[in-house]
């Protein structure tokens, strides 16, 4: 679970969503996309 405390692993992920997003754009993307940026900002080192 120390993973989860890290910003840079919802960064990570925010990442791969935005690339697939690219490709497939699409609403319900945009919507969860914005989590995990949202938990990037939040959480700490």
């Amino acid at each position: 679970m120390q993973l989860l405390q890290k910003n840079e692993f919802w960064l990570l992920i925010f990442s791969l969503g935005l690339l697939y997003w690219l490709f497939n754009p699409s609403v319900i993307m945009t919507l969860v996309m914005i989590v995990p940026l949202l938990i990037a900002t939040v959480t700490k080192k």
